[in-house]
């Protein structure tokens, strides 16, 4: 688990649906980096680069945080990396996660990873656990 280790949430806020309804709640998530963590010493020493695994997991991890479920990504689909984060440089991200119910004990995430200057990654998958649904 990297949630206290490589990254601290700062804060989670559900947004207000606008104009169209949905099926899903979107979030606003607050997440600061650990800039000393071992990860970052080999990846790469001199230049730190979170890798994109653990983007992907900061969203897994928050998303089971939101729905009070420890759930598995069964799915990652649309997986763009557009840059690289440094945490020397932008050691505060953003998250906008939209979680979608799409069957008993299955949710549907859309992510996106930025700072106040850049986007990092975009994704879109499907998440599974027990009582997936019960809070979407």
């Amino acid at each position: 688990m990297l949630m206290g280790k490589l990254y601290k949430v700062n804060a989670i806020d559900l947004l207000p649906q606008e104009g169209e309804r949905t099926n899903g709640k979107k979030y606003s998530i607050y997440v600061s980096l650990e800039s000393t963590h071992d990860i970052f010493k080999g990846h790469f020493p001199g230049n730190p680069i979170l890798p994109g695994v653990c983007q992907v997991e900061m969203v897994r991890e928050i998303a089971s945080e939101i729905l009070g479920s420890n759930l598995l990504l069964s799915e990652a689909s649309h997986v763009k990396y557009i840059n690289m984060i440094n945490p020397l440089k932008d050691p505060v991200l953003r998250l906008n996660l939209e979680l979608t119910a799409l069957g008993q004990d299955e949710s549907g995430v859309s992510a996106e990873v930025f700072s106040a200057e850049c986007i990092f990654m975009k994704m879109k998958g499907r998440l599974k656990g027990h009582n997936c649904t019960d809070d979407v």
